[in-house]
């Protein structure tokens, strides 16, 4: 399956999804695509700059798998939003937001869904 059709049918899963996109391991922006329906909440270098922050994360997760295990999803939850970061492949993360008080396992449940 595609990024593009990946991403549209997260964005299906509720009106809660607000953004999907994916970055590489580096936090290069590959495809992001957001709900018609959101306000925007963080201007495009916090955005950036977080998926940075992501993916050196995830990085980190990543080596510690021989320890705990591989990482299968990681939320933040704040006031306004969840943020959802999922692997996507071996080389690159799904970066996902909803709103807050969305059951975010129904994304994860769609996103094992495409495996």
């Amino acid at each position: 399956m595609d990024i593009q059709t990946a991403a549209e049918k997260i964005l299906k899963v509720s009106p809660s999804v607000r953004v999907v996109s994916v970055c590489d391991l580096k936090g290069k922006l590959v495809f992001s695509q957001r709900s018609k329906r959101v306000k925007i909440l963080v201007s495009k270098s916090q955005s950036l700059a977080s998926l940075k922050a992501a993916a050196t994360d995830w990085k980190m997760r990543k080596k510690l798998a021989r320890s705990l295990g591989k990482c299968k999803y990681v939320v933040a939850e704040y006031d306004k939003v969840k943020r959802i970061v999922v692997p996507a492949g071996s080389k690159h993360i799904l970066y996902i937001t909803t709103t807050a008080s969305f059951d975010h396992n129904k994304v994860i449940r769609k996103v094992r869904s495409f495996r």
